[in-house]
């Protein structure tokens, strides 16, 4: 990250009103951390070169637990907090039918030339999904997972 956070969430306080859920999410993410013992787990990598980590707690077919670890500016982070929240308590389906215009809804807005961080959010939530059904299929592949 080339500025801390706090210095970009300054920044952009300068210039956007400092109201709505993207400041919700942007100044107190949802969701951040790892899980203790995820079902499936992806880290994915943006266009702009932030990355984020997803990890899933999946119980009989439901997301009960989506975690985060962004790596990237504000909007990365605003976007990955969105996406958990949107995502945490829906069946594995539902959440595979997430797209990057919910996370831009949820968030009440987006730049466009920060539209890339929804997708990255919403595309990594879509590998891990990817690595819980490949380690569904393959349990013997992997230890210790669900």
């Amino acid at each position: 990250m080339e500025k801390e956070y706090s210095v970009q969430l300054e920044e952009l306080a300068a210039v956007i009103p400092s109201t709505g859920r993207f400041w919700q999410h942007a100044r107190t993410p949802c969701n951040l951390g790892r899980c203790a013992a995820p079902s499936a787990s992806a880290t994915g990598v943006g266009s702009c070169g932030d990355s984020l980590c997803v990890d899933l707690k999946i119980l009989e077919n439901n997301l009960e637990e989506v975690k985060c670890t962004p790596r990237g500016c504000i909007y990365t982070v605003a976007c990955a907090s969105a996406m958990s929240v949107l995502a945490s308590g829906r069946s594995v389906n539902d959440a595979l039918k997430l797209q990057p215009e919910d996370v831009v809804e949820e968030l009440e807005g987006l730049p466009d030339d920060h539209l890339h961080c929804a997708r990255l959010a919403v595309n990594t939530l879509g590998e891990a999904i990817a690595e819980y059904y490949r380690l569904r299929l393959c349990p013997e592949n992997v230890s210790g997972k669900d």
